[in-house]
């Protein structure tokens, strides 16, 4: 039944459209299909925000590109905090960034890692040897369950009601295959270096019920 703006079923609000901003919120009552998407964002790391139902979300800003090192550090533009709207089972997070050689082979190793613990299962290496142009994208995806223990080495969370820091780490293998991301060495014909082209990365979110 729709009356005066709000979605109700059996006399419970599913759904409210809001008369200033013309948008259509939901309530805390609605369940959407078993596996159905709740809410999802995704945005270049361009310093945008965008409002989804569990609130306001800024993306951070990469301008620069990240000279990798033998430490772990912070994938830079894959750090956000979030919190899944209610009735959510699994929250999917991506990232999607270019990787460059710094030397003439790289080897470069990236993780996921939820409020400060390493998912140990989302392990991954990446490597182009012998090759003195290796240049690519790389499209990181992992799948965070709700629901019964936690679970570090999968990333399962027992519950999740506020906000955790979801983020990649990254780091080379050795300073003798170095590695750099967000940046080209080489575009349009031009000589190694001469044309830094910053390639932005790309953030997404997608909760499911």
């Amino acid at each position: 039944e729709i009356k005066m703006g709000t979605l109700q079923v059996g006399g419970t609000t599913l759904a409210t459209k809001n008369s200033s901003t013309g948008k259509v919120d939901l309530s805390a009552n609605y369940r959407p299909p078993a596996g159905g998407v709740i809410e999802q964002f995704v945005s270049p790391c361009n310093g945008s925000s965008i409002t989804v139902q569990s609130g306001t979300y800024t993306v951070q800003n990469v301008t620069t590109g990240q000279a990798l090192t033998s430490n772990w550090a912070d994938l830079t533009g894959s750090v956000i905090t979030y919190t899944p709207p209610t009735g959510t089972q699994t929250v999917v997070f991506e990232f999607n960034y270019f990787l460059a050689r710094d030397d003439a082979t790289f080897i470069s190793h990236d993780k996921f890692v939820i409020g400060g613990q390493n998912v140990t299962q989302s392990y991954s290496t990446h490597a182009i040897q012998a090759s003195a142009y290796g240049e690519i994208r790389v499209h990181r995806v992992w799948a965070f369950h709700i629901g019964g223990s936690t679970d570090n080495a999968s990333g399962r969370q027992a519950t999740w009601t506020s906000g955790k820091e979801l983020k990649l780490q990254i780091r080379e293998y050795n300073d003798n295959h170095e590695a750099l991301v967000h940046q080209t060495q080489h575009w349009a014909g031009g000589d190694e270096g001469s044309n830094n082209i910053i390639s932005t990365p790309i953030i997404g979110i997608t909760a499911l019920g």
